[in-house]
């Protein structure tokens, strides 16, 4: 945020062991990022902006992952009688769930429509890469962050809370 509008004040609070409040307030932000808006999701178009579906397409797992960690699930599936591990994306959206698939097909996973809304990855390959890609954590809630904020000038006493 600091780096996209650096004229704006990023907010950082720490809430509880392993989360980060982090803030900005633009109207410059609905520009930059269109898909928000007034309404739920599933009643506007989603549509990456080019400078966000070159990211997906340079970074396709971190949006797979993305995903996964606000939608999606591990789970089990019983198939007679075995347990197997599967993944589950769910969103009403279709363009989201579009989206999803067209980045899961960009690191060879295929997905499959378990219902309207869900897609299902459960062939064991794809578990197998989503697993060692969600392995380790996306960020280190506050020990990465607090060696970062050097950067901004901000320690403690400075509003990091």
């Amino acid at each position: 945020m600091f780096v996209v509008l650096p004229e704006r004040r990023v907010g950082l609070v720490k809430h509880g062991e392993n989360c980060i409040y982090v803030s900005s307030y633009s109207r410059a932000w609905l520009r930059l990022f269109p898909q928000h808006g007034p309404g739920p999701k599933h009643t506007r178009a989603i549509v990456l902006e080019p400078w966000q579906g070159a990211l997906v397409r340079l970074h396709p797992m971190n949006f797979v992952r993305g995903c996964i960690e606000s939608d999606g699930c591990r789970h089990r599936r019983i198939v007679n009688g075995k347990d197997y591990p599967a993944y589950s994306f769910d969103n009403r959206s279709e363009d989201i769930l579009t989206l999803f698939t067209w980045a899961c097909g960009l690191i060879g996973i295929r997905g499959r429509r378990a219902k309207a809304s869900t897609i299902s990855i459960a062939r064991r390959a794809d578990v197998a890469t989503l697993d060692a890609a969600l392995e380790e954590p996306a960020f280190r809630p506050w020990g990465s962050l607090a060696e970062a904020v050097a950067f901004l000038g901000l320690t403690a006493s400075h509003g990091l809370s």
